[in-house]
């Protein structure tokens, strides 16, 4: 009998390490919410039943403790292409690094993302001006108070005031520099 509860430990072990792998490749993920993926995970192979759940769950800590010691929790490098990908989508980096944590992304790691390339914000916000006809992109002149409503626009996105200023004196013609 021993010998059959091996086996299924190493079964396992070898399939929440599949799936925890699996899990953190597609979202950067700190170690306590892959642990709650991975245990609905178990719950549903083997019921709510706490008995059945014992040796399922001490699998899940050798799996986690195991990916832990491989530093496969500290995704800064991740968490830093992800916000470039939010950025380059239109978000500054403070929406990107507030989107990342609504994902489950370690606090610790976001902490070091805050700050971005001021010239990769002046991107960000461009694009979303392009997106929203706003900035060097408006396709009529704009009074004072619809100047007022795009900053407000890009003020709300999460930009600070050096970048909306720079995109507000930005002109269609300037837009082939940059």
């Amino acid at each position: 009998m021993p010998e059959n509860s091996e086996r299924d430990a190493a079964e396992w072990v070898a399939d929440l390490e599949k799936a925890g792998r699996d899990y953190l490749a597609r979202f950067p993920a700190g170690r306590s919410p892959l642990e709650r993926v991975l245990l609905r995970r178990i719950e549903r192979r083997v019921g709510a039943d706490q008995q059945m759940q014992t040796l399922p769950r001490r699998a899940l800590q050798t799996v986690l403790d195991t990916l832990e010691h491989e530093g496969l929790f500290a995704v800064t490098g991740q968490l830093a292409r992800e916000r470039d990908t939010l950025m380059k989508r239109g978000r500054s980096a403070r929406m990107a690094v507030r989107k990342l944590a609504e994902k489950g992304a370690p606090r610790d790691a976001l902490s070091e993302l805050e700050e971005a390339d001021p010239e990769l914000e002046f991107q960000a916000a461009l694009n979303l001006a392009r997106k929203r006809h706003i900035g060097p992109y408006r396709r009529e002149e704009a009074d004072r108070v619809a100047v007022r409503k795009e900053e407000g626009i890009l003020a709300r996105a999460g930009f600070g005031r050096d970048v909306i200023r720079r995109i507000m004196e930005t002109t269609p013609d300037d837009l082939q520099d940059i």
